[in-house]
């Protein structure tokens, strides 16, 4: 296996990071009543842990952190099985 440096004409290639929060059940007319702005209760408290994905590949867990003014993740292990 290479090292950091052997990747670094990747380094530039868009890929889609997601992490999975866990969502809850709409009724229909809940779901054709959300507009821009609109907030969804994932249910998920800071401290939970949730998957993350890039390219749709797991990659590893995050926990759930509240930041000044915003919801984030923060990495807590990377998934090592198939590199």
């Amino acid at each position: 296996m290479g090292t950091l440096a052997d990747l670094n004409h990747l380094a530039d290639i868009p890929v889609r990071f997601e992490a999975l929060l866990p969502g809850p059940v709409l009724r229909v007319g809940e779901l054709l009543a959300l507009v821009e702005g609109s907030i969804v209760n994932t249910g998920q408290p800071a401290g939970e842990t949730v998957q993350v994905f890039a390219g749709g590949a797991l990659i590893g867990f995050a926990e759930i952190s509240d930041t000044s003014d915003r919801r984030a993740v923060r990495m807590v292990h990377f998934q090592t099985e198939g590199r």
